[in-house]
């Protein structure tokens, strides 16, 4: 015979009155808003988290691929373009490497281009590039050879693969062109013609001695081309002009006794604010051949005057920085211990940590 107790009796008979009670849950679907001031993405091996920087919140995510090297996008268009590599059974299998395409809205994919099968697979912002027309897309590839894919992401085709051997990163110039830093101490720039075809390529004089102190693959936009950094701490300005490529006398930011300080970090080392001509550069103290080593201060470098301005101290050395574009940008640091962390990039104050799992790069949108 079964006996119920007064509590078990008391409790069959409330709870299903009490479970009646839960007003079920309406699935809904968001939509992401116009992108605001100061809004990055945070790359990990997740995805692209998009955040703003001023108020700390999140906004979406984008699915990426464990084997993007980087994300950029085309606000005209309102699209994101990822290099995605994947493999059919996850860690082996088939290889196919694509050029996903991202709405604003929705952060869905809408578009897949099929490239060929050796992307550069390094979370290393420069291995990406879209050219200033907006429509061609280079991306890196290292087979172990190198060579760089171009992709109209406007007509959604694979258009072209240039051999560079010996060259890397894309830095993107004048309408349809880019430079590359390349492994004899000079640049190459490559120039495409309306379909993305290779029309002209020509190289610089060398400029940096490899062995003794070699320029990083880590690489910042200016407002009118690019500024390098060589592994012991030296600035060099380039541009081009038509198809000639024109690189500035390089300049130390080092005061007397500072010759220990390295410019260093897992990812991206330097970045610079266009408007203003400042530089940011992760510095570390330590021998040469260092450059690895995270960031334990930030050096913030006026390009007008070629002299230091700021030193931001670091709780946790940098691994990767990027600062923002906006009229009141902000330094965004991702430390060595997966953290991101938010400062003012001008009054160079820290304003906000934010959590993002193992956040490695940014990008500034």
């Amino acid at each position: 015979m079964r006996f119920f107790t007064p509590i078990a009796l008391g409790f069959s008979l409330v709870a299903p009155l009490a479970f009646a009670q839960i007003t079920p849950e309406e699935i809904t679907v968001e939509t992401m808003s116009e992108p605001g001031e100061n809004w990055f993405i945070g790359k990990t091996g997740n995805g692209g988290y998009i955040f703003d920087a001023t108020t700390g919140e999140m906004h979406g995510m984008l699915s990426l691929s464990r084997y993007t090297p980087a994300v950029t996008h085309y606000a005209p268009r309102q699209e994101f373009y990822a290099a995605e590599s994947y493999l059919a059974r996850g860690s082996y299998g088939e290889r196919t490497d694509i050029v996903a395409v991202y709405d604003y809205e929705n952060l869905r994919p809408i578009a897949e281009i099929v490239i060929p099968n050796y992307i550069a697979r390094l979370a290393v912002r420069g291995h990406l590039g879209l050219l200033n027309n907006g429509r061609h897309l280079a991306v890196l590839n290292m087979n172990p050879g190198h060579s760089v894919t171009v992709v109209d992401v406007e007509d959604r085709v694979f258009v072209y693969e240039a051999s560079t051997p010996g060259c890397a990163v894309i830095m993107p110039v004048a309408e349809n062109d880019f430079m590359q830093v390349c492994g004899d101490g000079t640049l190459q720039l490559i120039q495409l013609d309306l379909s993305g075809f290779e029309a002209n390529r020509v190289r610089s004089e060398v400029f940096f001695n490899v062995i003794e102190d070699a320029v990083f693959d880590r690489v910042a936009s200016s407002a009118n081309g690019w500024f390098l950094i060589t592994h012991r701490g030296r600035i060099f300005h380039v541009t081009t002009d038509d198809d000639e490529i024109m690189i500035e006398d390089g300049w130390k930011p080092h005061l007397e006794g500072e010759e220990r300080w390295q410019p260093g970090g897992r990812n991206e080392v330097i970045t610079a604010h266009h408007e203003s001509g400042l530089i940011y550069v992760a510095m570390h103290e330590g021998p040469i051949d260092t450059h690895h080593e995270p960031g334990t201060e930030i050096w913030v470098l006026d390009s007008n005057t070629q002299r230091r301005v700021g030193r931001i101290e670091l709780d946790t050395p940098a691994n990767s920085i990027l600062v923002t574009q906006e009229d009141e940008p902000k330094l965004l640091i991702a430390d060595s211990a997966g953290g991101t962390h938010v400062y003012n990039a001008v009054t160079f104050t820290k304003e906000r940590s934010i959590q993002i799992p193992d956040s490695t790069a940014f990008e500034d949108f």
